[in-house]
Formats: C-alpha cells, structure tokens, sequence
C-alpha cells in the first residue's frame, strides 16, 4: 500500500477558513491586455493572452467553482478519515486518481449538486489531496499538447495546439515540486538519488497519457525540471494516417508488404514527429497470429490481447537505470521465445543499439523508431556514438524518415523512404562517410507522395526472390493491394477494423493460394 500525505497549505487569499484548501493559486492577469481567445475548462476558464510580443495561456476559476469550492470544500477533511483510503488495486497513476476521485464523489453527494458539479470536483480534490492541484488545468485541456517546468521558481510554459508556445501564469509550489517528485518515484518503480537523477513514466489520466520526465539534481542545475508530453489515448489507425496526408495509401501497402515477409523497418525522425503513432499503426495491421515480442522501458505499444492477437512484453529498465534487465540481455532470451517480430520500441543509447543489431544478426526482424533528423544522421550516430560495426548497418533493410512542420496546428509525414543497397564500398570515418541508400518514395513541395521506384525492382524484393519464386511475390502484392485498399481508404472505427484486419489477411491467403 502507498501512503499518501495529504498536504494541507494556507491560502492567503482564502476568504473564509472553509477554502483553506483552495486548490490553485494564480499569478494575476498579464495587464489589460485583450484576450485572443477564450474557452471553458470544466469550471475553469481559458484566457489566451498576446503580451509583451508573448503568448500567454491565463487560468482562471470561475465565479462558479469558488462557490463550489466554499459548499464542499470540508470533504478534503473527511476523506483522511475514510478507511478505503489506502486500498488501491494497483501502484499507478490512474488507479489512485480513479480511487480517490470515487471517494471523494461519494463523500460529496450530500450536496445537492448537478452530476457534472460533483465528477469535476472530484477529481479537482483528488489532485489537491495528490499535491499537484497546478497541473490538473494543464491535464484536462486537450488543446495543450506538452508542458514544461525549467525550475521550482518559473512559470509553467507549454505548447498549445493552435497558439503554439504560451507561457502560463502557474507556478509550482515546494510542496507540488515535492509531490511530483514523490509520485514519478512511486510509478516508477525507481528511486531518486545521486545515481539516478532522471525518471520517466506515463501518467494515464481520462483519454489520454501523458509522458512524464523529471530531472533533479545533480543532473538539473535547478534541482527540478519537468517535461509532460500528451499521448493521446486514441489509437491512430493507417486509415487516418492516410486521410491526415502523414502517408500515403502506397506507402502503407510497400511496408506492410515487406514486413509481412519478414523485412526490417527503422523509423527515424526528431521529436514529435509521429514516429511512434506510425509504428503502432503498422502493428496494428499485421496480421494478428504473428507472435509479438515487445521490448520497452516505458510501453507504447497497444495492448491488443483482447482482439486475440499475440503479444508477449517485456518491460525493461529506462536507458540511464540499470536496476533491471536492459535491452540487450532481453532480446538473447527472446531468441529462444520464436518471435515472428520483435517491437524494439524507441533505440535511445549505445546499449539499445546493441539490442537492435544484435537482433538484427541473429535473423530476427521487426519495428523501432530512432531519433535522427536525416539516414546520414542516424548512421553518424550509430557509428560513431553507439559504436555500431558499420558492416552491421546493411541488416537494417528499410528506413521511413519523418518529418513535421514547426509552426502550429503541427502537421506531421513521412518526408521520405529509403532501402539500403548492399555496396563494396562502405566508407566510414569523420572526414569520409558514405553508405548506399536508394529512396523509394518521397514528399515533394507539393506535399504528394512520390514514387521514384516500383516494388520489383527494390534491392529488398530482389532479396526475397532468394525465397520465393517472382510470380508468387507479384501475385501476392497485387492481391494485397486488391483486399487492403479499400480498408485503407475507409473509415471503419477501431473496434470494426480489428475484425476486418484479420479477415483481410485470411481473404488476402485465399486469395492468393485459389
């Protein structure tokens, strides 16, 4: 059981003792400037300012919820006296946030409230009782896309959807700082000394989950910063990718093609970028037999064991910890699992590279992301920080770069496709770098897909000639594309897609075998 302090602070701004706990405390408005926009947050309210030549996100609590506040606000006092306080099915963040809320719901029924009245009070307690009431504003506006803490002394800043980069008029309290502090060493499972100065978690918090890292000292020069990126909770299928313009329908079809006869795809990109949403959305329409074998330090892969596909995780120690089992030594005992693809997740340090390539060696192919800008950056990378034997980079088969635009709303896309060629020449060290690559498709200034290569004439169809015959790769391809596109091109919901992805690729077999 976790025990939790509840974190009583004085409100010099409190009118009455009975708001002693008032939940948020706000710096005053920038000036009279006029608002761009505004728009409600449950009982809060949005201002969003220009100032200065500055965005400013301006939260405030309506007339509403301070009368609220003032009718119910004795439940905080009541809930330490609850005896199912502490009893929480499990250690995480939405577990205690969905128990406490209940309690809390339940502790406020007395009061003749609307329904909406009491679940938004609720769970404005339950962040006042966790110690992090600042953030609860942040995390239920779904047009804040991340949100970043320098140090305990400055203001929150983030990034908005439509207004880009804002400065908030939050600021953490030593308390809050305490209890994030508290909390990512509580979900993480790590604690917080000279060794570890770094945690990452994911907080899942009504449709979303939101990426959290944390950096203390020694390594943060002001003892605490924190970086909360949104993951929506929605599960992003290639149907939409392809209808957001992030790819194209042929794009999709060339690697699922390649990945179903057993290819390797490596999706580089810079943060943001929508690396990740790609890699999940071609997982999700592989076909369900196929044996999934994830390796991750914090998961992003979906959970799709309710629609019987076969998924096995593991879940290993973040890059900068070393209390569990790393990459590497994971991926040497899921040689002796019979993965038919391995989900690597995110390549972050020279350990994970090893665990890559060594997969890659042993014959075993399968879906990651890295974080590199162009191939000639990820390879640098790779060989040069990572120590990678160069020879070892022709395992990687295809390459999907992603790119995104820098002004807001972001638009993110495959920039490009690359296959790399098997050359005589491999050329690597500082001064002289080379490495054949052949783009298969790209973007180009009109924002279209591209296709500079057909299908059959790829260094990586020529590779599978070694095990198939032409005719049947061909007829296969062409099949696929019959079955798939119309799936591709439609807008089937989630829970309709699982079931026509299997009978595609059944159909698909037919098909082909007929």
């Amino acid at each position: 059981m976790m025990k939790i302090r509840l974190l009583k602070r004085k409100r010099e701004s409190a009118k009455a003792d009975g708001l002693r706990h008032l939940f948020i405390e706000l710096l005053d408005d920038e000036g009279e400037a006029p608002y761009i926009e505004n728009y409600g947050l449950g009982y809060f309210e949005v201002l969003l300012k220009r100032f200065n030549s500055r965005n400013f996100y301006v939260v405030k609590c309506t007339k509403k919820l301070h009368e609220l506040i003032e009718k119910t606000s004795q439940a905080l006092d009541k809930i330490v006296e609850n005896p199912n306080l502490l009893e929480f099915q499990e250690i995480s963040f939405k577990s205690i946030v969905e128990h406490i809320s209940r309690l809390f719901y339940s502790s406020i029924e007395e009061h003749d409230l609307m329904e909406d009245e009491k679940e938004f009070l609720s769970i404005l307690y339950t962040f006042e009782f966790m110690g992090i009431p600042r953030l609860l504003p942040l995390m239920l506006d779904a047009h804040v896309q991340e949100f970043y803490v320098d140090s305990p002394d400055t203001r929150i800043y983030l990034d908005h959807e439509r207004w880009g980069r804002c400065l908030t008029n939050i600021v953490l309290t030593g308390e809050e700082v305490e209890a994030i502090k508290t909390h990512m060493q509580t979900f993480s499972g790590y604690s917080i000394d000279y060794s570890i100065c770094s945690l990452k978690t994911d907080w899942y918090f009504k449709k979303a989950a939101y990426r959290m890292s944390l950096d203390t000292s020694p390594l943060s020069s002001t003892g605490f910063s924190l970086d909360a990126r949104r993951i929506s909770s929605q599960t992003y299928t290639l149907s939409q990718l392809i209808h957001s313009r992030m790819l194209s329908k042929e794009i999709a079809l060339f690697l699922l093609f390649f990945l179903y006869f057993g290819r390797n795809v490596t999706i580089i990109g810079e943060t943001n970028s929508g690396k990740t949403t790609l890699l999940n959305a071609l997982d999700l329409f592989l076909p369900p037999e196929k044996r999934r074998v994830y390796v991750e330090d914090v998961q992003e892969s979906l959970d799709l064991l309710r629609f019987d596909y076969h998924q096995a995780k593991y879940r290993v120690s973040p890059y900068d910890v070393t209390l569990r089992g790393s990459k590497s030594t994971e991926v040497t005992k899921i040689l002796h699992r019979s993965p038919n693809i391995i989900i690597l997740g995110e390549i972050q340090s020279e350990e994970h590279s090893r665990a890559l390539f060594n997969s890659l060696s042993s014959g075993i192919r399968g879906l990651q992301t890295f974080h590199a800008t162009s191939p000639l950056q990820a390879f640098r990378r790779w060989v040069f920080s990572h120590k990678i034997d160069p020879i070892s980079l022709l395992e990687l088969d295809i390459l999907v770069c992603m790119g995104k635009t820098h002004s807001f709303p972001v638009k993110r896309f495959v920039s490009s496709v690359y296959e790399i060629l098997l050359s005589d020449g491999l050329k690597f060290s500082l001064e002289n770098f080379s490495i054949s690559l052949n783009e298969i498709f790209t973007r180009n200034v009109s924002e279209d897909f591209v296709n500079l290569v057909p299908l059959e004439n790829t260094h990586m169809f020529k590779k599978l000639l070694t095990s198939y015959p032409e005719s049947f790769l061909k007829k296969f391809y062409e099949k696929m594309c019959k079955v798939f596109e119309p799936i591709l091109e439609g807008g089937s919901d989630f829970e309709n897609l699982v079931k026509e992805i299997p009978r595609a690729w059944v159909t698909l077999k037919d098909d082909v075998e007929g």
